[in-house]
């Protein structure tokens, strides 16, 4: 082909052919330039393709995060729901000013565990090296910015910045005052004492408003996973 386009040229110019030879120039420089922007398309074409493929991947990879999260948020949910029965107990028995058992150790104790908020985002954050633009679905985008540049940090920021300033500064010194522990357990020191003293029952019962606060809050984070989950599972069933 290339042979052919030549001695047709040399044929042109050996007839003094000039017109025809400036068609046939023109005619070339069109071919070529034809032939670079098919090229270019058909390396944009598999470009996109490529990208398309690390979306899909990287969008499964955030929904086994998100999966992954859920079930960590359901755990703390029933976790400090269970929780928060001890604590209600508790309440009960010094208002009450019920005799001892041998549950008190157990509701002070088992009131007193609040589980780390632990949440997965190595896939998100795989996708911001990437660039978040690598996710088509504009309403997608935005929804996963949101849910770990938002939602996640306040949830864990809220959760850790009530229990830290109440531990330090009053739940310590109460516990110290009325409990040793035994085998892991809060025994009470002196329960008469316990159970008669106003300050730890507003400090118990404050503890109690901040574990239904959190649960709140992991509940909500939870439902907008959820939702994340449904937009990239609707996302995923458009690609090919």
């Amino acid at each position: 082909m290339i042979s052919f386009f030549r001695n047709l040229r040399k044929k042109f110019l050996s007839q003094n052919h000039f017109s025809k030879y400036l068609l046939y120039a023109i005619g070339e420089i069109a071919l070529v330039m034809v032939g670079i922007l098919l090229a270019l398309q058909v390396n944009n074409w598999n470009e996109s393709k490529r990208e398309r493929h690390r979306e899909v991947s990287l969008l499964k990879e955030l929904k086994l995060n998100l999966e992954t999260n859920i079930e960590n948020l359901e755990k703390d949910i029933a976790i400090q729901q269970k929780g928060s029965n001890y604590i209600n107990r508790m309440i009960d028995i010094i208002d009450h000013k019920e005799p001892y058992t041998d549950s008190v150790p157990i509701f002070i104790t088992r009131g007193s565990y609040v589980p780390d908020v632990i949440l997965t985002a190595s896939a998100f954050e795989t996708l911001k090296s990437s660039g978040l633009e690598l996710i088509e679905s504009d309403t997608l985008r935005q929804r996963v910015i949101e849910l770990f540049e938002v939602t996640y940090p306040y949830l864990m920021q809220e959760t850790r910045r009530l229990e830290d300033q109440l531990w330090p500064a009053v739940v310590i010194p109460l516990m110290q005052k009325h409990f040793r522990t035994v085998n892991n357990m809060y025994v009470p020191v002196d329960y008469q004492a316990l159970i008669h003293d106003q300050e730890f029952l507003n400090m118990w019962t404050f503890r109690g408003a901040l574990r239904v606060s959190s649960t709140l809050r992991k509940r909500e984070s939870a439902e907008e996973t959820g939702r994340v989950i449904t937009l990239i599972e609707k996302e995923l069933a458009k690609k090919p």
